[in-house]
Parts: structure tokens; C-alpha cells; sequence
């Protein structure tokens, strides 16, 4: 549990790190793109953490 909240904040990190800047800049094409492979990353570091065979 510990690993998957671990992952979790390391992609809010994430998030909070490079949303603002693409906000700022009106690029919501990349900040939608940018959104959906994150949340892909996301699930998928999860997988791997629980070790769920994919």
C-alpha cells in the first residue's frame, strides 16, 4: 500500500510541476495528451508495483 501511495504522490509531483506551466502557456492540446499518457504511466506503475500480470 505504502508503494502505490508512494507512486501516487510522485505523479502529483508530477502533475503539479508541469500543469501550471501549460496552463499559463494555453496549451491545452499538450496538456490533454500530456494528461492521458501520465494517467497511462500511472496505471501502469501501479500494475507493475502489485505485480497484476498485464
Amino acid at each position: 500500500m505504502l508503494k502505490i501511495l508512494m507512486m501516487i504522490s510522485i505523479f502529483a509531483i508530477l502533475f503539479a510541476w508541469e500543469v501550471p506551466q501549460l496552463v499559463r502557456k494555453r496549451e491545452m492540446k499538450e496538456l490533454v495528451v500530456f494528461s492521458f499518457l501520465a494517467l497511462i504511466g500511472l496505471v501502469l506503475s501501479i500494475f507493475v508495483v502489485i505485480r497484476a500480470f498485464i
